[in-house]
């Protein structure tokens, strides 16, 4: 019975580690659902730049929207910008939100020419 207990002790310490590390991926709009609860939470906002890229004075932080086409989150990024990124690119942002502003970690611009590319080959080839 004690080995019992041991081995759902520890398995439960891994399954709790474990979720805590993962950060969930969510949308602008999720983001601004979850209202407080999502205050100081880490995660991974997916969108797409919304706008001007602008720089805050006082920090030298790239300020942007990320917007999923329903709701935009305004983000703050203080380290270069990644290859790629410009308005209407598809970004993800690590970091947290304070209910006025997404502060990224993390930055990353997904390059969707390589995908539309080939998916346009292969449309084309299923047509012929």
């Amino acid at each position: 019975m004690a080995g019992l207990v041991m081995v759902v002790a520890i398995g439960y310490l891994i399954f709790s580690s474990f979720s805590a590390a993962v950060t969930s991926v969510i949308s602008p709009g999720q983001l601004l659902g979850r209202g407080a609860a999502a205050y100081g939470q880490t995660v991974r906002l997916q969108g797409t730049v919304a706008g001007a890229v602008g720089q805050d004075p006082s920090t030298l932080a790239a300020r942007f929207r990320v917007s999923d086409g329903h709701s935009a989150v305004m983000v703050s990024y203080g380290s270069d910008l990644p290859q790629g990124f410009k308005q209407g690119a598809q970004v993800e942002a690590q970091g947290t939100y304070n209910g006025h502003m997404f502060t990224a970690t993390t930055l990353t611009a997904k390059c969707p020419t390589k995908y539309q590319a080939a998916s346009s080959a292969a449309s084309a080839s299923s047509q012929g």
